[in-house]
């Protein structure tokens, strides 16, 4: 199993609750988060952390933390990507626009609003400096696959099949220097703008005896390497949620978690409510273990448990592992 970079992997409130999954990387303002539902649990600074935003759909229960979320990075000085399906821009900037803002100079937000649909993306900037205003919105060819990248890592979308327009991601880590979380936890130096630094050395194949000043001390390259950083080909994180587990879309869905580290599945029903789950257009607890088993993942998270199952879960977890042993679920 290869090395996981990111030091913070929470599924925010668990596999009954809104499903949003939060991922922080040590030393950079650097986090992603997976759907903007209702996000509380995490604090102001951490969604200042953010980097991109990716939302499967604009359901209330994926979509209502989008204010949170603004508001969070409203007087940082960054571009904050938000990914998802068609008719994202003009939601994005509806919430923008219905409040006002006293529009300080240090407000420099930008926050940049990626749709895809089909073969085609759609992008466009909304500029606090320029105090919001109407859309211009750019498209260009889409793939189906990478929606999203930077040096450490890429994430993948490819369209589900909902009762509304919806995406599933898949999160891949770059293979080559990353830091390794155990390491930075458990040394001398506090993790913060030197982890950056430090990666792009490695990555750019520094000399080995560079030297760092870092926090009062002088490191060299090497040492450092060493003792905070591991060379991995990169882990694999699938979050698949709010679809129909169809034979034509099963092909998709096995090669977006294929070989994943941890896949977290959406499971609103049982197998007694196949009707339920093709009418609402929802998976159901054993077909996430198909999923599971045919991506050949490490473990298996089952989420979005529909509420009708309250106080009684296990009956999702125990048809997940007659196909799949290594199932958990989070209903504490």
């Amino acid at each position: 199993m290869p090395a996981r970079a990111f030091s913070t992997v929470r599924l925010v409130n668990g596999s009954i609750g809104d499903p949003v999954l939060y991922l922080d990387y040590p030393g950079a303002d650097n986090a992603l988060l997976f759907d903007g539902g209702e996000n509380h649990a995490l604090t102001t600074q951490q969604l200042a952390d953010l980097e991109a935003v990716f939302v499967t759909h604009h359901h209330v229960d994926h979509f209502i933390g989008l204010d949170r979320i603004i508001r969070a990075n409203i007087d940082r000085d960054k571009t904050l990507h938000v990914f998802g399906p068609v008719n994202t821009i003009q939601k994005v900037y509806d919430r923008i626009r219905s409040y006002e803002y006293p529009f300080f100079p240090f407000q420099k937000i930008a926050v940049q609003v990626h749709e895809l649909d089909g073969g085609v993306e759609r992008t466009a900037i909304l500029e606090c400096t320029k105090r919001f205003p109407p859309p211009q919105v750019t498209e260009r060819p889409w793939d189906g696959r990478v929606c999203y990248e930077n040096d450490s890592l890429c994430v993948e979308a490819v369209p589900v099949d909902h009762t509304v327009p919806c995406l599933a991601f898949a999160l891949a880590e770059k293979p080559g220097h990353h830091p390794d979380p155990d390491k930075l936890a458990a040394g001398a130096l506090r993790p913060s703008g030197w982890v950056a630094e430090v990666l792009r050395l490695l990555r750019t194949n520094a000399d080995p005896s560079t030297e760092l000043d870092i926090q009062g001390g002088r490191f060299r390259l090497a040492a450092l390497a060493e003792a905070y950083f591991a060379h991995s080909p990169g882990a694999r994180v699938a979050y698949i949620t709010d679809t129909f587990f169809s034979d034509a879309l099963r092909p998709q869905l096995v090669k977006l978690a294929k070989g994943a580290w941890r896949l977290y599945c959406d499971s609103f029903y049982a197998r007694k409510e196949a009707k339920s789950a093709a009418q609402h257009r929802h998976m159901m607890a054993h077909q996430a273990a198909e999923l599971a088993t045919a991506a050949r993942v490490e473990q298996l998270v089952l989420i979005h448990f529909s509420q009708r199952y309250a106080g009684r879960y296990d009956v999702l977890l125990d048809e997940a592992r007659e196909g799949f042993p290594r199932v958990t679920a989070e209903v504490g």
